[in-house]
């Protein structure tokens, strides 16, 4: 089975056969962390992945129809192929006072056979998590098992909104939190107050004059960075939430009736309680279809004769759900996995240097190499010629005036920021780069850059040959 969800990986398994239309399983992995598929040998409906949050961790997703004859041997298979340390979440159908239930059938000894032979933990405890409608009675037929290192890291809990459906999510989440990754923030130059940029960033000579290159390159570099941050807001450093455009006001309202009819009737389960919790269930679905026709209206509408072809294409490839995502693998070589993010970025780092390092060349070669890149460069000669000059203050201005607005370096400067210095902090500017031009010294600062992968297309993403420059 094949989904597409924006910010997330999707493995999934479709019930064998026709003979019946209910069944199947499928587990969603955020690219926010490393994860990649376990393949598993069983009849069973079930997926594992593994996934690296603060360590590596086994996730498998099992599904046991109720009508359905449960072997204990395939359990034991099962178990048996996930690799150490995992987490079990099922939907098991089965009843024992292990986890709230008020009696025992055989699913439920079959469960409880499972845990006692592989030392497991079972993370749930009281509460309910299913819905059974036509008696209007909550049971828990859906578990969480882990292995017994995980048990004390993880915490457990039932949410209360069925989302539709009639089981509630279950919650497991790390005791430290999710780990998640940041982006950093960038500026927002569209709400910057340039005029108190101006008047902060200021670079005077005595800055330029005095200290070796690297220092005088620290100490304008905080000056710029510092009169940005006073006038620039920056951008959140959380990751962008998906814009949901059909969430207008009606809906948001509707959907608080509906959370609000529901935990009335959780409290009083009456005839009711049932039929005004299904009556605002039905005028939020009916809110929020219309919110869907009035906003892929407004869409639609938004495409005018002035719509440039750039903004046609990305309108298109948005309605049509194209979109490019990434989501970080866990690397395997011959010799070792690699699973952190920084353990991946390392791996690949020491990937790029190997490759662009002189060891292939001739020894012949890298001794003229190494002796020319110790020898001076002589810019001195009789005739002054153009590109032995000084840089003048025109070909600065001309070239700030002709960048385009790439991202900067890890020291965070753009472009944008050096075209707003005033005049006496651009002559100072100068005086550094001729300052560099004449010393041949070049700043270590600027020697550090970020570097993006990029994956090769029909490439195995877990693979270093998978990866581009």
């Amino acid at each position: 089975m094949t989904m597409r969800v924006r910010g997330y990986n999707c493995v999934g398994r479709d019930v064998d056969g026709d003979t019946s239309p209910n069944g199947g399983i499928c587990l969603f992995t955020s690219h926010l962390y490393p994860s990649h598929v376990v393949t598993l040998h069983t009849s069973l409906q079930a997926v594992a992945v593994r996934i690296h949050i603060h360590s590596l961790v086994t996730v498998c997703c099992v599904y046991l129809p109720p009508n359905d004859v449960v072997l204990q041997v395939d359990l034991n298979q099962l178990v048996s192929q996930l690799p150490a340390p995992f987490i079990l979440l099922f939907d098991f159908n089965g009843h024992s006072p292990l986890w709230g239930h008020d009696d025992t059938n055989a699913r439920g000894r079959q469960i409880e056979q499972l845990i006692s032979d592989h030392c497991l933990c079972l993370l749930n405890n009281d509460e309910k998590t299913y819905f059974h409608a036509p008696t209007r009675t909550f049971h828990s037929l859906d578990l969480a098992i882990c292995s017994p290192t995980l048990l004390p890291m993880l915490n457990f809990e039932v949410a209360n909104d069925l989302h539709n459906s009639d089981h509630f999510p279950l919650l497991v989440s790390h005791v430290n939190g999710t780990g998640v990754r940041n982006c950093p923030p960038t500026y927002r130059f569209h709400r910057a107050d340039w005029d108190t940029f101006t008047r902060l960033a200021v670079i005077t000579g005595i800055m330029v004059q005095d200290g070796t290159i690297n220092h005088v390159v620290l100490n304008v570099t905080e000056a710029i960075r510092n009169a940005a941050d006073a006038a620039i807001p920056k951008t959140s450093n959380f990751s962008r939430k998906l814009c949901k455009p059909l969430w207008n006001s009606a809906y948001q309202q509707a959907k608080k009736e509906q959370r609000r009819r529901w935990g009335i009737f959780r409290r009083y389960p009456t005839t009711d309680n049932l039929i005004a919790f299904k009556r605002a269930k039905a005028l939020a679905r009916k809110t929020r279809r219309q919110s869907q026709r009035e906003s892929w209206i407004q869409y639609v509408s938004s495409i005018t004769s002035s719509t440039t072809s750039q903004q046609l294409w990305r309108k298109v490839k948005t309605a049509n759900g194209l979109y490019r995502d990434f989501s970080i693998p866990i690397l395997e070589t011959s010799t070792a996995i690699y699973l952190s993010p920084v353990d991946v970025a390392n791996v690949i780092g020491q990937t790029f240097a190997s490759v662009s390092r002189s060891d292939s060349y001739s020894p012949a070669f890298q001794a003229t190499k190494n002796r020319l890149e110790w020898t001076n460069i002589n810019f001195r000669c009789r005739q002054p010629l153009p590109y032995n000059c000084d840089f003048d203050m025109c070909e600065l201005k001309r070239a700030l005036s002709s960048a385009h607005n790439t991202s900067p370096g890890p020291d965070g400067i753009s472009y944008e920021l050096l075209r707003h210095l005033n005049e006496d902090s651009l002559i100072s500017l100068l005086y550094l780069f001729n300052r560099i031009w004449r010393e041949q010294v070049y700043p270590t600062q600027w020697q550090e850059a970020i570097v993006i992968p990029i994956l090769k297309p029909e490439k195995i993403p877990r693979t270093l040959s998978a990866i581009d420059r």
